[in-house]
């Protein structure tokens, strides 16, 4: 039997997770048997196993090192009284009592781990989201924290937590973009602050959703939701490690779009702004009607709960910006949307979006 005392970070209680199998999973993911969410923590982290009559710690592909007692350990055999050190969080091996029976080194199949796993231990879910059903479900999710949010601060951590569970193991931030001052952040997994290029800066001032540098840490993209009447807009910053697909980055274009009508809602109501006309009367009244220029997805968060008509719309806009941004290229549109050229076919019918390769004619032309 394993047991092991989790702190998140310095200061903060203990939790006690004691593991009577072969082998444990640690990870900020939801599909390991010791879940630990801090800074620093990776989706799927690392591996205890027990093997040839004691425990040993094991790294998943992608890990550099972790810390023991102090010092870069790249894996091997630990014991009681090791601290295991995971960016903010530490792990203490409290007892490693293996079972009687050594494991049989012929048992042990090939994995993904320099020390391969066991075949008892529980499979793993995928590190980052593949599917169209696991973006629909992140979809809604993430509709139920803007809908839910109080407080900027409280809203933009929400937030924070909910990328970094659902696509490990990235650094995110969650903050507000103003074309004098730039991206501030109101909650991060970013050990250091990164310091964004000016080029970055400039794109996002000059009208674009995203921008991104790339340099020896990895890849870091900002998403912002454009500002109206030049206020400040919603922005996530991300250190894409490793570089996220297409689809996830539609999935954040679409997400800082949503986040920014929670989130200019929730600045308004810090500010002080007068209270509505449904504020200042006893007798409720008819929601007003939205903006004329909010995106239909925007009409549709703010007027109903109903999660069908919810996706349905998300999904024509999503589908629709992708075509525009391909110029009508079904191929290149199909494999952006992660789904088969003829579901495309069939959904660009469904949702009658128009055909955009008019766009490459017309630039033929020009040219």
């Amino acid at each position: 039997m394993l047991t092991l005392e989790v702190r998140r970070r310095p200061g903060t209680g203990a939790e006690m997770h004691r593991i009577t199998g072969p082998s444990a999973t640690v990870g900020a993911s939801s599909g390991n048997e010791v879940v630990v969410r801090a800074r620093g923590v990776y989706g799927r982290h690392l591996r205890l196993l027990e093997k040839d009559g004691a425990f040993h710690l094991d790294l998943f592909r992608g890990i550099t090192a972790v810390q023991v007692n102090g010092r870069e350990f790249l894996g091997g055999a630990i014991a009681p009284g090791d601290r295991i050190t995971l960016g903010e969080a530490t792990i203490t091996v409290v007892e490693a009592a293996p079972s009687m029976r050594p494991t049989p080194i012929a048992e042990v199949p090939a994995g993904d781990t320099a020390t391969p796993p066991l075949p008892t231990a529980a499979p793993l879910g995928p590190a980052v989201p593949v599917t169209e059903v696991e973006y629909r479900g992140l979809r809604l999710a993430a509709y139920r924290l803007c809908r839910e949010a109080r407080a900027a601060e409280d809203f933009a951590m929400d937030l924070t937590d909910f990328l970094d569970r659902e696509f490990p193991p990235s650094e995110w931030a969650v903050g507000e973009f103003t074309a004098n001052a730039g991206f501030r952040p109101l909650a991060s997994t970013f050990r250091e602050n990164p310091a964004l290029p000016p080029s970055m800066i400039q794109d996002i001032r000059a009208g674009e959703r995203l921008a991104r540098s790339e340099s020896v840490t990895g890849v870091l993209t900002l998403i912002v939701e454009p500002p109206a009447d030049g206020a400040g807009c919603a922005g996530i910053l991300v250190r894409e490690s490793p570089r996220l697909a297409a689809r996830a980055i539609l999935f954040l274009e679409e997400l800082a779009q949503m986040a920014g009508v929670a989130f200019a809602g929730l600045v308004r109501e810090a500010a002080g702004a007068p209270p509505t006309v449904r504020q200042t009367q006893e007798v409720p009244l008819a929601a007003p009607s939205p903006a004329a220029d909010a995106s239909p997805a925007e009409v549709v968060l703010r007027s109903t709960d109903d999660l069908k008509k919810i996706v349905e719309t998300v999904e024509r806009e999503v589908i629709d910006r992708a075509m525009r941004r391909v110029e009508g290229n079904q191929s290149r549109g199909a494999q952006i949307l992660n789904i088969s050229r003829g579901s495309l076919i069939a959904k660009l019918k469904e949702f009658a979006i128009p055909d955009y390769r008019y766009m490459r004619r017309e630039r033929g032309r020009r040219g």
